[in-house]
């Protein structure tokens, strides 16, 4: 006879260990001389003197369905309300099933960065304009110096012209 004990400290009773008994003993109060069923993804645990099947899913990562926080499961039975063992993507939202891009979250950052690259590519033009206005106010401007500062600021005027909330856009060239 066999002794298949179970943590009867914990509200699920999840099996243990099993341990050779004695043939004219009874169980203790924490073990069955019934086998426990084995199935991937789930621990048997004791409830009303069988073995039941509950999910287990500890060791694995569940995320936040509102934050995409990542957490690590360390509990037995079904995952907690609000959590999935789906991996979140970028620019995604949960739709009640599964994540889905979110068109919305997606198209905002696109805009910001396109907002940001401007806004680099700005401060270049200003830098390079400023460098040329210095040399021609020095009176040390060549011919082509004039030229360029001219294809600065017409380069300055088409960055400043861009309407960056929109998804595509053009870049002028740099001069």
């Amino acid at each position: 006879m066999i002794n298949y004990y179970f943590d009867n400290t914990d509200e699920l009773k999840p099996y243990t260990h099993q341990l050779e008994a004695n043939d004219d003993t009874m169980p203790p109060d924490n073990a069955l001389r019934i086998a426990p069923e084995f199935k991937d993804g789930f621990c048997p645990c004791e409830q009303d003197g069988k073995w039941v099947l509950v999910e287990d899913n500890r060791e694995k990562t569940a995320f936040n369905i509102e934050t995409k926080d990542a957490v690590k499961i360390d509990y037995l039975g079904e995952l907690k309300a609000g959590f999935t063992l789906l991996e979140p993507f970028e620019f995604c939202k949960w739709n009640g099933e599964k994540w889905v891009v979110d068109d919305e979250q997606k198209s905002t950052f696109i805009i910001k960065q396109q907002q940001l690259n401007i806004a680099n590519l700005l401060s270049d033009a200003n830098n390079e304009i400023d460098i040329l206005n210095d040399k021609i106010e020095l009176e040390i401007a060549t011919d082509d110096d004039k030229k360029l500062l001219k294809k600065w600021k017409f380069y300055r005027i088409q960055l400043k012209s861009i309407d960056t909330n929109k998804l595509d856009i053009e870049l002028p060239e740099k001069p």
